[in-house]
């Protein structure tokens, strides 16, 4: 819940509401906080208007965390000027700040964005480094920063949060003896990839683009753009000579051999599989 102050609004039978966050709380008149909203109160008009709104910030939260995410994967440098003009909105904020990322040669939590484009960040030695005035900002991909370990004990310290996954993401390297010529990857038995479309289910629950029977995921690895594919399934039943399969399209829709993958984009082709396949780990 948050610490500032709710603004309760009445509505019905002696209730109020407020947001909190995207949360509808409820309360009686006498500001006993009740532990669920009743229906008849959700169903009023001042709750049917609570619902819209939530709704919406809710939509917005949501754009504010695939477009945070869409930098992490693309490496993408942030013109410090367009953060400045997002940070005040706290969609926004509740995104970007505590990041990972990389600013005028430093590595260091992204802290504070100042109108006039100045960034502020907190170095893993716990120092402060305010850098020169509007240098773009790029969210580093974790399987580009050397350890995890202290960046992770860092926000554990400051106790916070970061609201886009980072220093908590699974992160994948290439194993050894893996054929540098192989355009693909099996990544989990045919069985459990059929298995009553459980795995194209988890692909949409957890936000992957599914086209084709494939569940996909575009990354950029120093400007080369891929496309990681996995298979999830076409809807028909029966086994599919393509079950668990992962592969990497470029640009033209050539598959890319796996000893020309960047890192980001091996590592996050193999988490896609991962989550869709229920957690197993792909080989």
């Amino acid at each position: 819940m948050t610490t500032t102050p709710l603004a309760w609004v009445p509505a019905i039978h002696g209730h109020e509401l407020a947001l909190d966050g995207t949360d509808l709380r409820c309360r009686k008149t006498d500001g006993r906080l009740l532990r669920s909203v009743p229906s008849a109160v959700r169903r009023s008009p001042v709750g049917e208007r609570f619902n819209a709104l939530r709704e919406q910030l809710a939509g917005h939260e949501k754009e504010c965390r695939t477009t945070v995410e869409s930098w992490l994967l693309g490496g993408t440098p942030v013109p410090a000027p367009l953060l400045a003009r997002v940070w005040p909105d706290p969609g926004w904020r509740a995104c970007l700040r505590y990041l990972v990322v990389r600013v005028d040669g430093r590595v260091g939590l992204l802290e504070e964005v100042s109108e006039d484009g100045q960034v502020r960040v907190r170095e893993a030695d716990g120092a402060r480094y305010e850098a020169p005035v509007t240098s773009p900002v790029t969210p580093a991909h974790p399987v580009l920063l050397d350890d995890l370990a202290p960046w992770r004990g860092l926000l554990e310290e400051l106790g916070v949060t970061q609201g886009v996954e980072q220093v908590s993401r699974s992160v994948h390297r290439p194993r050894e003896g893996i054929d540098p010529g192989a355009t693909g990857i099996d990544a989990d038995g045919h069985e459990r990839a059929e298995e009553s479309g459980g795995a194209r289910s988890r692909a949409v629950e957890n936000g992957f683009d599914v086209r084709g029977g494939f569940a996909v995921l575009e990354t950029t690895d120093l400007g080369v753009t891929v496309e990681a594919r996995c298979w999830v399934g076409s809807g028909e039943p029966g086994p599919s000579e393509k079950a668990g399969r992962l592969l990497w399209i470029d640009a033209a829709e050539r598959p890319v051999p796996l000893g020309e993958l960047g890192p980001v984009a091996w590592s996050e082709g193999r988490r896609m599989a991962e989550i869709v396949y229920g957690g197993t780990d792909p080989h």
